[in-house]
């Protein structure tokens, strides 16, 4: 492996272990939830300013989108852009199959699943239904 490429899979190694402290940190606040690094990051293509995407699914959420961001905000350290769905909500997605989630998720990397949730997205990959 090439010295570059070496340094950018560290790279992405340390920032995959960002988004994973910022996901234990959000579980300990709310319990069992369903985590994922999503966008440049999970790709592999990021530069040096890209953010890094997480995805948490929890079953309570405040349902007021600013008031989620604030909750997640509080444990999110810098560079860590988070989104957050409940598990009613992803699962209403992924049923129809919603282009916006699937294409976000299209590469990603498991941070935890205690929900059982990408079990659930793989299979719905592999049928088409997603």
């Amino acid at each position: 492996m090439s010295s570059v490429r070496a340094l950018r899979e560290k790279e992405r190694a340390a920032r995959v272990a960002q988004a994973r402290a910022f996901a234990e940190a959000v579980a300990q606040a709310l319990g069992p939830l369903t985590a994922w690094v999503y966008g440049s990051v999970a790709r592999g293509d990021f530069h040096f300013a890209s953010d890094i995407d997480v995805l948490v699914v929890a079953p309570d959420l405040p349902p007021n989108p600013l008031r989620r961001l604030e909750l997640l905000y509080r444990f999110a350290t810098p560079g860590i852009e988070p989104k957050a769905y409940t598990s009613e909500e992803f699962r209403k997605l992924l049923a129809a199959g919603d282009p916006q989630l699937l294409a976000m998720l299209s590469f990603r990397v498991v941070l935890r699943d205690d929900l059982g949730l990408e079990p659930l997205l793989a299979q719905a990959e592999r049928e088409g239904t997603a």
